[in-house]
């Protein structure tokens, strides 16, 4: 897959963009058979400006090509646990139950969690997350006496 440059400042235009109709309700473009449609969007202040029909012209501002690439939304992931993740190499939960989740995490927590592991963790998911097109997380962070203690400025410093 070719990297698409986009520029840092300034507005600029994504061109020949596909989209698909269902994050686009009410917009008139050329909708295909799967629900999909070229379309140039133009960029300004970091926020959509205008979507409109792909054009042959070049745009007012600095154009980044996409060439027929599909264009989503970011991704919210609304529920997560950016302390307890990224455990399984060192504490796997092999029958996947509940229970058996909550007793691999006490048993991590106990050999491993400190402010070190907490943060790596959480900064590698975070990464990741972002690396993926995440663009918000909500998380739950554990708060039992003594995680707390850890789990909690550890967040603070990486949001």
């Amino acid at each position: 897959m070719r990297e698409v440059a986009v520029p840092e400042a300034g507005g600029y235009t994504l061109t020949q963009a596909r989209v698909h109709r269902a994050h686009l309700p009410g917009t008139v473009l050329e909708w295909d058979g799967d629900g999909f449609a070229l379309a140039d969007i133009a960029v300004a202040d970091g926020k959509i400006a205008s979507v409109a029909a792909a054009s042959a012209a070049p745009p007012a501002s600095a154009a980044v090509p996409l060439d027929g690439r599909v264009v989503f939304p970011g991704f919210v992931d609304c529920h997560t646990h950016l302390d307890k993740g990224h455990i399984w190499p060192r504490k796997p939960n092999p029958d996947g139950s509940f229970g058996g989740a909550l007793d691999a995490v006490a048993e991590d927590a106990a050999a491993n969690w400190s402010a070190s592991d907490v943060r790596a963790r959480m900064e590698f998911a975070l990464a990741s997350a972002h690396a993926h097109g995440t663009v918000a997380i909500r998380t739950h962070l554990d708060s039992q006496p003594g995680q707390e203690a850890i789990s909690w400025p550890v967040f603070e410093s990486v949001r």
